[in-house]
């Protein structure tokens, strides 16, 4: 009887009843699945902005390198790829008319310009390419070109011995950058500016 008493008096009193263990144990599982949902896609929005950051800034970089790049050989004297006779060579000397000679050096992850004056650096710049990138200098001496060949992380290439093609002449690889300018251009033009301005004297002399 005093058991049946005191369970009337806690309804009488309005007494809530409790919370099982089974639904405790249900509430954290939901709360630990959309805490995990949420931190992934935290986690995927920050990858994304970081990925388009550093192509932001790639882009930015490479636009400048390459500006830099066509405006050394357009106005070069004459250039010469170290070491020679080789596949990839890795180095790019310019000689300009006014005696500058600027350095272009591929390094492990970046790609280095050296500006020079009778054996002083007037200025260096440096470049840096994605990991894992390839980089080499090319010349084509029948084109009177040079230029920076990039190939990107992954990209294939087929074998020169079994492609039948020389390096200069190749299909380029999928997302391979390349850079490729007249050698004095600026120079050549403006020598011919400057003989047709001794021709216009004298005719009118």
């Amino acid at each position: 009887m005093r058991r049946r008493g005191f369970m009337i008096s806690i309804r009488q009193h309005g007494i809530p009843p409790g919370i099982s263990l089974v639904e405790v144990v249900v509430a954290m599982a939901i709360a630990t699945v959309l805490m995990g949902l949420s931190m992934t896609t935290l986690h995927t929005i920050m990858r994304a902005e970081r990925e388009s950051s550093e192509a932001v800034w790639l882009g930015a970089s490479f636009q400048r390198f390459s500006r830099l790049f066509r405006d050394d050989i357009h106005a070069a004297e004459s250039v010469q790829l170290e070491p020679e006779k080789v596949a990839n060579p890795k180095t790019l000397v310019i000689q300009k008319p006014d005696g500058e000679q600027i350095t272009w050096r591929i390094e492990e992850f970046r790609i280095d310009r050296v500006v020079t004056r009778e054996g002083k650096v007037l200025h260096e710049d440096m470049f840096y390419v994605p990991a894992g990138s390839e980089a080499h200098f090319i010349q084509q001496q029948r084109l009177n070109q040079a230029g920076i060949s990039i190939r990107e992380p992954g990209s294939p290439v087929l074998p020169d011995k079994e492609s039948g093609n020389t390096p200069e002449s190749r299909p380029r690889a999928a997302h391979e950058l390349a850079v490729l300018s007249t050698i004095g251009r600026d120079y050549r033009l403006t020598q011919i500016s400057f003989e047709q301005s001794e021709k216009e004297t004298n005719q009118t002399n």
